[in-house]
């Protein structure tokens, strides 16, 4: 897994837009009443409270404890497990029976090696079901990390990694999904630039999203290395007159478990 300390508060408040941009994700994944769906990822939860909206059976699957405890805390009734997407099998998710569909916004990119990941969740679904994800794709985030390395480096921390996010192609997703025993019925790349929440800069993206490569630097150093982060993502073209934005870039797919 590809690992990052989360802060489940922050990440509904000043970051909430990477679940709500998911939102119409939920169409294609048209839940429908007593289906069984997995939520893949499910981080505090809002997809998985509204995929039992529409009547489905759904069971949010997160390895983040703190995601875990807010998701159960704001959806008290609905089942959420913890489990490593490497690794997990029904009996993690407490089902007997595979099933009928798997969600996934925003998460996946998270979660190496891909394939290992991606012949699991084909594991616990049904012949027939449906796997409905969108995640970084290619180009995701790039100038975003480009500024963070430089400005580490202008720090003495070049060496320090960031996490090794999987953002495919279309081709190279579309292969690893077939690979896995999935008919691929949909696969679209697209640029999303988006506006980070007001007051929110490019330092602030990175500290969220990047913790452990803050967490490498002293924190006598953290205001030199939000300066820098901030003018060097200014210099790639991440401010404008309406604000800061991300260089999102997302993958989504249908897929049936063939």
């Amino acid at each position: 897994m590809t690992g990052n300390p989360w802060d489940a508060q922050a990440y509904d408040e000043q970051f909430g837009f990477v679940s709500r941009y998911g939102d119409d994700l939920l169409d294609l994944l048209d839940p429908r009443p007593r289906e069984r769906v997995l939520d893949l990822g499910c981080g505090t939860g809002r997809h998985a409270a509204a995929i039992a909206a529409r009547g489905a059976l759904v069971v949010g699957m997160d390895l983040d404890e703190q995601m875990l405890a807010k998701a159960r805390t704001d959806h008290p009734g609905l089942d959420f497990r913890a489990a490593d997407a490497t690794s997990f099998g029904l009996s993690d998710l407490g089902q007997e029976q595979p099933f009928d569909a798997c969600f996934s916004n925003a998460a996946l990119h998270w979660m190496t090696p891909h394939d290992r990941v991606l012949r699991n969740v084909r594991g616990v679904l049904a012949d027939g079901a449906r796997f409905v994800a969108e995640l970084g794709g290619a180009g995701n985030v790039a100038a975003l990390d480009e500024s963070l390395r430089a400005a580490l480096a202008q720090l003495g921390y070049g060496s320090v990694d960031l996490p090794d996010n999987h953002f495919p192609s279309v081709a190279g997703e579309a292969s690893a999904l077939e690979a896995a025993g999935f008919r691929v019925e949909l696969a679209m790349w697209f640029a999303r630039p988006t506006p980070l929440t007001p007051g929110t800069t490019a330092r602030d993206w990175t500290r969220h999203f990047r913790a452990r490569a803050w967490e490498a630097v002293p924190e006598a150093l953290h205001e030199r290395l939000g300066a820098a982060i901030d003018e060097l993502a200014q210099a790639r073209g991440l401010r404008t007159d309406e604000g800061w934005i991300a260089d999102y870039r997302r993958l989504r797919f249908v897929a049936v478990a063939s």
